[in-house]
């Protein structure tokens, strides 16, 4: 991260130049930080200062900025032109007079989102991609100064996490088209009918019942929370967000209103808890909080990260690295092929409502097949205990 380049020890300017465009470096001392190109012109060598990097300050220059600097000077080189004797194009940049930058958009399209009722999943999410460090670049560049080129230079330049690059387009896209509708932006925006750069494949990996005696017992070794909360979310069957925010103001007898009421596609979830799923609960140490995996005393729920993943999966049984939600698919795919649960049981026990009532159903059938869901849940646990027991 450019930010966190540091001056020489002492304070003195360190120059830190660009690997993949020769000659651009960011000057850094202990007040601030200042792109220069260094070129040669009629066989002397010429140093120029281009701009001050400093993200959101009016005059800050982006990385990307420096760089259209420095092509413009080659440009002008190549004409046998003098840079220095040349004009240099002025972007619009956040001012009193001109508000219109990236960071304050996202700002108030991040409030709008926040004040009229969207779920908070969704705020989060958009949050995570919006802010992402990404697009630090743009925060002081006027919206209206986003080109279709540098936006597609910036997603393809994403290759290694394409399902990342393809969620940051996407709610590019709605940024765009509400920065238009409120007057900020005049269309086509960048996004305007521009194809995913990557496509995704769906994922296949399900555990096989070795696999899933051989985390079941990891988990166990590993003890609460991390562990109990895998187990519970490979008995549920639900998503590994929903079960690492299990509240137990959420608990009612024998039913878990899964995130509060408030799920992923909004439909009221509930789900009856199992003797296997309610043991990991009674287990869990008393706390001060409502969050029963956590390592803050209940006032908080487990964190998912990199760390954790890395946790359960080391297990020497399981060859092949498997991510959270895998065992959500592990469950559906055991509970269908091996158990004979219908789909739109299954689909009820996910909350996956085209599963659930598909088509016109969605309007005409409001049932929870609650009876339904603890047959396939019985038996889902049933085959689990076994698989664990017998191997």
């Amino acid at each position: 991260m450019l930010q966190n380049l540091k001056p020489k020890q002492g304070g003195g300017r360190r120059d830190y130049f660009d690997a993949n465009y020769a000659g651009l470096c960011l000057r850094v001392g202990a007040r601030d930080k200042t792109w220069a190109y260094f070129y040669r012109f009629d066989g002397k060598q010429v140093k120029e200062t281009l701009g001050k990097y400093a993200p959101g300050h009016v005059h800050h220059m982006s990385h990307k900025d420096a760089k259209d600097r420095a092509d413009q000077i080659n440009l002008n080189i190549q004409d046998g032109k003098d840079p220095r004797t040349q004009k240099v194009p002025v972007k619009k940049k956040a001012t009193s007079i001109n508000p219109n930058t990236f960071k304050r958009r996202v700002d108030e399209f991040i409030t709008y989102y926040e004040t009229s009722g969207k779920k908070p999943a969704t705020v989060i999410q958009a949050k995570k991609m919006l802010l992402s460090q990404r697009l630090d670049d743009w925060h002081s560049t006027d919206v209206t100064n986003i080109s279709r080129p540098e936006l597609v230079t910036l997603l393809e330049g994403m290759d290694e996490t394409p399902v990342m690059a393809n969620r940051i387009h996407a709610w590019l896209d709605v940024l765009f088209i509400w920065c238009a509708d409120h007057g900020h932006l005049t269309p086509p925006w960048p996004t305007y009918k521009l194809k995913k750069r990557f496509k995704e494949l769906p994922r296949k990996r399900s555990l096989s019942q070795e696999e899933i005696k051989a985390l079941w017992l990891h988990c166990v070794e590993l003890g609460y929370p991390y562990g109990d909360w895998c187990r519970f979310l490979l008995v549920t069957g639900q998503r590994p967000g929903e079960c690492r925010k299990l509240n137990r103001d959420h608990i009612n007898g024998r039913v878990w209103l899964v995130e509060g009421g408030n799920p992923k596609n909004s439909e009221t979830h509930k789900l009856p808890i199992m003797p296997l799923a309610a043991k990991i609960i009674k287990a869990v140490p008393d706390q001060s909080g409502p969050f029963v995996f956590s390592t803050t005393d209940g006032l908080k729920p487990i964190g998912q990260g990199g760390k954790v993943t890395t946790l359960i999966n080391d297990t020497e049984d399981i060859t092949e690295h498997f991510q959270f939600r895998d065992l959500r698919r592990t469950f559906n795919t055991i509970a269908s092929e091996e158990l004979g649960v219908a789909d739109h049981i299954l689909g009820a026990v996910c909350n996956h409502m085209s599963r659930k009532r598909p088509g016109m159903a969605r309007v005409y059938n409001s049932a929870e097949y609650m009876k339904g869901k603890r047959k396939a849940l019985k038996k889902w646990n049933d085959w689990l205990l076994k698989a664990v027991k017998d191997g």
